[in-house]
């Protein structure tokens, strides 16, 4: 398989003539004039996907393969799109064109001949947790400043402490209790007390790809939230305790083990509404499920793209009714536009909107966000200083 690449790279195209137009007088061309004209005007692009304006994004391909696709958060990350082929000879261009909001920002990848792979011409490259993705970010699209970190910001601390580390195999492998955890201990910890707490699901990845410990300093350095502590928490069985059989078990390790654990080792504040439980996917499940159950522990609650099912609405409308889930909570839910969308039953999207439609009928306070992105930390992390700031900012 040969692969040709012919961009000289930047952020975004200044394209001289309108995509479709080019396509279109390459087609009129006959075949064996066609790659020399590609190739003029490839050498015109300096980026590649070709965004077109603020809405058009094209992505191009120009090589000697037969297929090319493209499958990310604009398909769901489920049914690829096949690119449009137009033979040049030996080689072939192939080109898909769609229209999506000027501020968008989307993962994507292309499958070459079959392999999977990042866009070669694409300089842009996104973390996650499935590998590195490559990344559209449209010409709206604004990133939080708060990711990147700063020079002269203090910065917190990150300790690493190993729970029950006297419990080992056989019955290491089957207890919930036994897994590591990292804290993050803000600027100036000895001269603190009574601090917030914000425990964090998938908490290794976070750190990984939502840079949650720099949000945290830049956001503490800039006066926009208190200090707080982190608590890092990294999934066992991810599956089984977020959302399967262990989940009644996770939650109590969580509310009657983790957070005692935590109380006696740090200068936390012990009261339910200085405590946060926030979570991703089947994460933000896990810890709606767990704060609705017990607001004697947590009273506040963020989930992001979070996985909604009929068992979480029942939970929420008994404890409505029974007048069991206090005022003073606070949740934070979004979701992006571009989510997974398995079927009928299982877009993300059109549940987390049912669902905050479904606690505002039940007079719940809550706030709820869709923004045009998909099911990734690189949409994730950028929501990450909002929820930061809703849940510990400070009062002005």
């Amino acid at each position: 398989m040969k692969w040709f690449l012919i961009f000289a790279f930047c952020s975004v195209s200044a394209v001289s003539q309108s995509f479709t137009s080019f396509v279109r007088r390459i087609e009129q061309l006959p075949v064996e004039q066609r790659a020399v004209a590609v190739q003029r005007y490839l050498s015109t692009i300096r980026s590649a996907p070709i965004i077109e304006g603020d809405s058009l994004l094209h992505f191009v391909s120009y090589g000697m393969v037969k297929t090319v696709l493209i499958n990310g958060d604009l398909q769901g990350w489920t049914l690829p799109d096949t690119m449009n082929k137009i033979e040049c000879g030996n080689i072939s261009f192939f080109y898909k064109t769609f229209v999506v909001p000027s501020d968008a920002r989307f993962d994507y990848k292309i499958i070459v001949d079959g392999t999977e792979r990042l866009d070669p011409a694409n300089v842009l490259v996104a973390p996650s947790g499935y590998g590195p993705h490559s990344e559209v970010r449209m010409p709206g699209f604004v990133s939080s400043p708060y990711l990147v970190p700063r020079e002269n910001v203090p910065r917190g601390t990150i300790e690493n402490i190993e729970v029950n580390p006297h419990i080992t195999a056989p019955l290491k492998q089957y207890s919930l209790r036994v897994r590591p955890l990292k804290i993050y201990i803000p600027p100036g910890y000895d001269t603190l007390s009574h601090l917030p707490v914000i425990y964090v699901q998938d908490g290794f990845e976070t750190i990984e790809f939502a840079f949650l410990p720099t949000v945290i300093d830049n956001l503490i350095a800039d006066k926009k939230i208190n200090p707080l502590i982190a608590v890092f928490i990294p999934p066992l069985r991810r599956g089984d305790e977020h959302m399967g059989y262990q989940r009644d078990q996770y939650k109590k390790y969580l509310c009657d083990e983790l957070v005692p654990m935590i109380d006696e080792k740090y200068k936390t504040d012990r009261s339910p509404s200085r405590r946060t439980l926030v979570g991703i996917s089947s994460g933000g499940f896990s810890s709606l499920y767990t704060v609705f159950n017990r607001p004697d522990i947590f009273l506040k609650v963020g989930g992001q793209s979070s996985t909604i099912t009929p068992e979480l609405k029942e939970i929420v409308s008994r404890k409505a009714d029974r007048n069991l889930l206090p005022p003073s909570m606070k949740i934070y839910l979004d979701c992006g536009r571009y989510d997974l969308r398995r079927n009928n039953d299982d877009d993300f999207v059109t549940l987390n909107r049912s669902f905050s439609g479904f606690l505002s009928s039940l007079r719940i306070p809550h706030f709820y966000k869709e923004v045009n992105d998909g099911h990734q930390w690189g949409s994730w992390r950028e929501r990450m200083p909002e929820m930061l700031t809703y849940f510990f900012g400070k009062l002005p």
